[in-house]
Formats: structure tokens, sequence, C-alpha cells
């Protein structure tokens, strides 16, 4: 347990190029790639990108990531946009921040994987629609 822990604030703690690094190239642990790790791809991405050159660069990142580590059916296109949204919107209505950390204590809601269940239903997110491409939320429009 101590090891995966110490492994764990490894790759937390690891500046944003080498998180960067390790994702691109697959030594970023699977299990170091959960949601706080998508959030900050995303955040990452949309700083030096730009949010329209960041939905496809996220989208095709974490496809050839979960190709890389054979989890290709764990992707999801519309929880993959709903993020890289999220995030944009926290992006352009927050305070600016030189850091992931920094970030995360302005919103850490973003923290939450709730939230796409606000705006979509479990059975239009369990479907191989959502999965394969970008469904709009059918109980609550997106306020962004």
């Amino acid at each position: 347990m101590a090891y995966r822990e110490s492994r764990l604030n490894l790759w937390n703690s690891m500046n944003d190029l080498d998180f960067l690094k390790g994702f691109h190239d697959g030594s970023l642990p699977p299990g170091e790639f959960r949601h706080r790790g998508h959030i900050r791809l995303a955040w990452l991405v949309i700083s030096r990108h730009g949010f329209e050159e960041a939905r496809s660069l996220v989208s095709s990142g974490i496809r050839q990531y979960a190709l890389s580590k054979g989890a290709v059916s764990m992707y999801h296109e519309t929880l993959t946009q709903f993020w890289v949204r999220l995030v944009n919107h926290a992006i352009q209505t927050g305070p600016s921040v030189p850091s992931f950390e920094e970030f995360l204590e302005s919103f850490p809601m973003l923290l939450s994987k709730e939230l796409p269940s606000y705006h979509w239903r479990p059975e239009t997110l369990g479907s191989n629609s959502a999965r394969a491409g970008w469904i709009g939320p059918d109980l609550l429009d997106l306020p962004f």
C-alpha cells in the first residue's frame, strides 16, 4: 500500500511536461490516469492550444493512450468532450492561475465524477452512441 501511495504522489507531483511526456509515451501507469489525470490533461492542452484544438487533441490523445494500455473499450467520447468543455468553461470564467493545483483549488467541483449525471440519463451515457461520439445532454442543457 505504501508503495502505491508513493507512486501516486510521484505522478501527481510531477511537473506538467513530465506528466504530458508520460501520457504520450505510455509510461504513465493506467492507475495514475484516472479522473484527476483526465482533468489535468484537459487543463494542460486547453492552456497550450485553446479550446477548439484541445477538443480533438484530448480525444485523440486519450484514445491513443487507451490503445497503448489495451483499454480501447474504456474510451467515452461524450464524457471526454463534457470534461473538456467544463474545464474550458472554468478556465474562461475563473482567475488565471499558474498551476493545476491552484486551478483545482479554484474549481474543486471538477473532481466530482457525478457531474455528468445531472445532464444525462444513465442509459444515454451507457449507450454505444455516447461512447463513440458526442451526444448532447438529455436531462439538463449545459450552461456553457
